[in-house]
């Protein structure tokens, strides 16, 4: 059985780059649980220019301010 659980699901997100050391990371999709046989269903909303899908665990907004702030200009960088 598919779970769809945000808790357990992750984000996918494309990398654009901005110059120098500037870049944002756009949200594009999302990866559906685990199938029984151990594959996962991807679900995106766009797809990147550039060929690049970053796919990291899915981390609700309201925790983004536990992050450590980067430095103006730097791209983030998770940890």
């Amino acid at each position: 059985m598919e779970s769809t659980s945000k808790k357990t699901g992750k984000a996918v997100y494309t990398i654009v780059s901005k110059g120098g050391d500037k870049s944002i990371w756009v949200r594009i999709g999302w990866v559906h649980g685990t199938n029984h046989d151990g594959s996962y269903n991807i679900t995106l909303d766009a797809l990147p220019v550039n060929g690049k899908l970053q796919v990291r665990d899915w981390e609700p907004r309201e925790d983004w301010g536990a992050r450590p702030r980067r430095e103006e200009g730097t791209a983030f960088s998770a940890s």
